[in-house]
């Protein structure tokens, strides 16, 4: 289960709760047969005209036509195509008419017009986490949660901007990976990806779709990712172009350095949740306590989150076994499951995310301090509201991005002679304050509020220098008073 996906970071999402809207008159559909009326009468006029104005000659070739395609009329009228029940029996017509009577029937295989159907499906559900994935692309998304990537390094929120009067579909930068390709370009948090080249053709965001646009960005090991952005500046924007060289990286999901003048201060930053963040955290830490680290600020800005075992297992080591870390709410308000620190054991791709028994709660005496910003989402929320919720931690930076639902992924082939997957929104959830901070966002401490500077901002997040860091240097601060 996804608290949300690696390379689409939450944008808009539902309520909780549906809401509820006065009911409306339902919409009437067309009827079969007001459809192959008005398919056999376009059919007829438009063979009538072209009798009308041709040679005797030619009029027997036509006549002939009109007779083939009038027999197919027939056999679509008479249900010969073996329609099913229901509301399926449009698609069926559909299907047949296109197979029938299209002039470019059978340029794509069924296979393919059926993953089209199955993706329209999922974004027309209303739920915008919502999607179908085929076996290979599912497939590649688990690469990608498991640690292994191709790409250029970045994490994106799928959103809009307007520039100029005109709303663009684009992809908000929200994380540039260090060891990724994008780190050593000119590539921005906060740069929206609105244009990308595809066979040597821009094309909008908006014009390829969501996954189409996020596999044009990953692409191919040694290829080019050529794109566009705009990039905020004063109150408009300025565009920019990139064309970074597409690699293979591990997934670092956490890094640490120490105070550049106080090595007793120790900085672990979590870029996202995914299998390999629970053993990277722990050594981390251990390694900033050998050099002398006694107090800690764990950054999560920009980390959209991950997956709902990594953040168990991390929340696990500062935890107490039994403690509450999150519970999950369904459609009607029910408590549907918990889930609590303790020791977790896994034999497959999850092993990673282990937790022994002596390893729960051992980083709860630690002296912390979270720094989050509107880019914290998901997983990295739960992680910011439970060590409030226990008191472990001051919460520094600005408020969350505030997503509190998650997504199940569930394979059609426990269902079936099936392939694909389909990923929905199932769950809402709550941490140990037990009120949902969905589209709310969680607020940092009293006080302890504070953006990144203007100054700041000129610089790649990944590349900013501690002293340019105000919301760093902030959180510093909390030490100042500590042996």
């Amino acid at each position: 289960m996804k608290l949300n996906d690696q390379d689409y970071y939450p944008g808009r999402s539902d309520g909780m709760v549906p809401s509820e809207h006065p009911t409306e008159p339902k919409a009437r559909g067309i009827s079969k047969g007001f459809l192959i009326s008005l398919v056999v009468l376009v059919t007829v006029f438009s063979v009538l005209l072209t009798y009308t104005f041709t040679s005797a000659a030619k009029r027997s070739y036509y006549s002939e036509k009109l007779a083939v395609q009038q027999a197919e009329i027939e056999r679509l009228k008479n249900n010969e195509y073996s329609p099913s029940d229901g509301d399926f029996e449009k698609l069926e017509l559909l299907d047949a008419l296109f197979e029938q009577f299209s002039y470019y029937a059978g340029s794509v295989s069924e296979e393919v017009l059926m993953d089209a159907v199955l993706k329209a499906y999922a974004e027309a559900t209303g739920d915008v986490y919502a999607e179908y994935y085929t076996e290979e692309e599912y497939a590649a998304i688990s690469a990608d949660n498991i640690g292994g990537y191709v790409g250029i390094g970045v994490s994106v929120v799928n959103t809009s901007v307007t520039v100029s009067g005109r709303e663009y579909s684009a992809f908000l930068v929200v994380a540039v990976y260090e060891n990724g390709p994008a780190a050593a370009s000119a590539l921005r948090v906060g740069d929206y990806i609105y244009n990308i080249k595809v066979n040597g053709t821009y094309q909008t965001v908006g014009e390829l779709g969501y996954t189409q646009a996020i596999s044009s960005i990953k692409g191919e090991k040694g290829t080019n990712a050529e794109f566009a952005a705009f990039r905020p500046s004063g109150d408009s924007y300025e565009n920019v172009e990139f064309s970074i060289t597409r690699d293979e990286f591990e997934s670092v999901s956490v890094s640490y350095f120490t105070k550049t003048d106080d090595p007793t201060v120790g900085v672990v930053r979590i870029s996202n949740f995914d299998l390999t963040t629970p053993h990277q955290l722990k050594q981390a830490v251990k390694a900033l306590q050998a050099d002398g680290a006694k107090h800690f600020v764990f950054d999560v800005r920009n980390n959209p989150g991950g997956d709902l075992q990594s953040i168990k297992a991390v929340m696990s080591y500062f935890l107490q076994e039994g403690d509450l870390i999150l519970s999950a709410i369904d459609r009607d308000g029910k408590t549907v499951t918990s889930y609590y620190a303790e020791p977790m054991t896994h034999t497959d791709e999850y092993a990673a995310c282990n937790v022994a028994a002596e390893e729960v709660g051992m980083f709860a005496g630690l002296d912390m301090v979270v720094l989050c910003n509107g880019n914290t989402a998901s997983a990295a929320e739960v992680f910011t509201a439970t060590m409030r919720d226990y008191g472990l931690a001051k919460i520094v930076g600005e408020t969350t991005f505030g997503k509190g639902i998650m997504q199940s992924f569930f394979p059609l082939s426990r269902l079936g002679n099936y392939s694909g997957y389909v990923k929905m929104t199932t769950y809402a959830y709550v941490t140990k304050c037990g009120v949902t901070y969905h589209e709310i966002g969680i607020e940092p401490n009293e006080g302890l509020r504070v953006a990144l500077s203007e100054e700041a901002k000129q610089y790649n997040f990944y590349l900013l220098p501690q002293e340019k860091d105000n919301q760093l240097q902030l959180a510093f601060e909390q030490f100042d008073n500590h042996s």
